[in-house]
């Protein structure tokens, strides 16, 4: 998607998470950044939390940074000939956000990423570099808001609804929206920096082998910091926004992590389960060992990961996937085998039309080489809030799925199922309360199906 008439800043925007082991640590970071400051640039004005703007005094800010105890939270920022800078420190916690002129991060390149680097390497938990004009693109959701599009490129933008009903931009489709999970910043953008408790979520050697970026270096203290393309003002170039989409995909971010309601409807690279203490994945490859879709794999490269006891293990086979790779839980008394989504159609302005047959499709168009295939039954439910059962579009899906012999279509109150077969592949899917999702024992809600 182009965005040649898109308003540009021209700036670039720094993030960084740190966590300190003492309250002399903080204040050390945070007059380390006052330093950095002043050093790029010329500061003008400053504001302490919700104070007024005032010229810019460094006794103040110092003795304000002296001040703080274990119990504070303070909000510094400074506005300077060359950018915005803000830091935020509540506890031991330290949140860094500088916006910096093009030009002078140029200038200061090597020096601003040195910076960067020891921070992230003595306290960093996540943090990033990256074009101000990428950030707002992938990141602000009100339509109000986006005045850098032109009415014709919002109109054509995906949409979706918040939760109080209002139409906004569902930044889930970007590569370089930010979206969280279990506190650790998800995103894609031109440099990133990635501490050892992503590890515990995503193998640490998923980062090390990650393809079609420009690098990746391993800094101390577990540190991996990578780059996606050279410039990062030249993110708006085909191949540079391929490397974005393509990053993020291949860390499987987006299964993950989604706040609107249905998910990003794209088939996966990468797979997780987590069992414990213990990090699983699967990563599906093709003959060259390069990334593709699942039901497209030649090669599997599965790979467990227990980070308390420091063991990790890694296996590539080649083959077909079985059955169980699509319905994990297995009932053999039942002969049922199953799979489940959870999502919340109420946000997606199709009432998750689109979700529906996307998932059903991922589901009942599959080539397995098992016999259980054949003589179990495979389910789908979906576990959808109460209000969201009692507005199944299931006219409109059954036209979705014109090339599908749909039967046995069963309503109950709390309960919506129906049979479905493509060919020798079939499938029963079951739309459920989500109150029922407590329940593991396929045995138990027999009857739901």
């Amino acid at each position: 998607m182009s965005k040649s008439s898109m308003k540009k800043t021209g700036k670039i925007y720094m993030l960084a998470q740190l966590n300190c082991r003492s309250m002399g640590e903080s204040i050390d970071l945070l007059k380390d950044w006052l330093s950095f400051v002043r050093i790029i640039t010329e500061p003008k004005y400053y504001k302490i939390d919700d104070g007024a703007s005032q010229p810019f005094d460094l006794l103040s800010i110092k003795t304000a940074f002296e001040n703080l105890t274990d119990e504070s939270s303070l909000w510094v920022k400074i506005y300077a000939a060359a950018g915005e800078f803000q830091v935020h420190i509540s506890g031991h916690s330290v949140v860094e956000r500088n916006i910096i002129d093009g030009s002078v991060f140029l200038n200061y390149q090597k020096m601003i990423e040195d910076y960067s680097d020891v921070r992230m390497e003595t306290s960093g938990v996540y943090g990033y570099i990256r074009s101000l004009d990428e950030y707002l693109y992938h990141n602000v959701e009100q339509m109000e808001k986006r005045d850098f599009d032109t009415a014709e490129e919002l109109s054509l933008l995906p949409k979706r609804y918040n939760n109080n009903k209002e139409i906004i931009v569902d930044c889930n489709q970007f590569s370089g929206y930010d979206i969280f999970f279990r506190g650790l910043c998800l995103t894609a953008c031109w440099k990133m920096y990635y501490s050892s408790l992503y590890f515990q979520v995503i193998p640490r050697q998923i980062f090390l082998e990650v393809q079609q970026v420009q690098t990746i270096e391993e800094l101390k203290n577990d540190m991996i910091k990578i780059s996606l393309f050279i410039d990062p003002l030249n993110w708006e170039a085909e191949a540079n926004q391929h490397f974005q989409q393509f990053f993020r995909e291949q860390m499987g971010f987006d299964q993950l992590a989604w706040n609107n309601g249905v998910g990003i409807l794209r088939p996966p690279l990468i797979e997780f389960a987590f069992i414990e203490e213990m990090v699983q994945t699967v990563q599906y490859q093709n003959s060259q060992f390069q990334p593709v879709e699942k039901k497209k794999a030649t090669y599997f490269v599965t790979r467990s990961s227990d980070y308390v006891r420091k063991e990790y293990s890694e296996n590539r086979t080649k083959g077909v996937l079985n059955v169980q790779a699509y319905f994990p839980w297995i009932d053999h008394q039942g002969r049922k085998m199953m799979n489940y989504r959870v999502i919340n159609p109420q946000l997606a302005i199709d009432g998750g039309l689109a979700a529906y047959e996307f998932y059903i499709r991922q589901y009942l168009e599959i080539n397995v080489v098992d016999e259980k295939y054949n003589t179990y039954l495979a389910v789908l439910r979906f576990y959808l809030p109460e209000a969201a059962l009692a507005e199944l579009p299931l006219e409109e899906l059954m036209e979705k799925l014109w090339d599908v012999n749909i039967s046995n279509l069963d309503q109950q109150e709390s309960v919506t199922a129906l049979d479905l077969k493509k060919g020798e592949s079939h499938l029963r899917v079951a739309f459920v309360g989500a109150d029922h999702l407590e329940i593991k024992d396929l045995e138990k809600i027999d009857e739901n199906d």
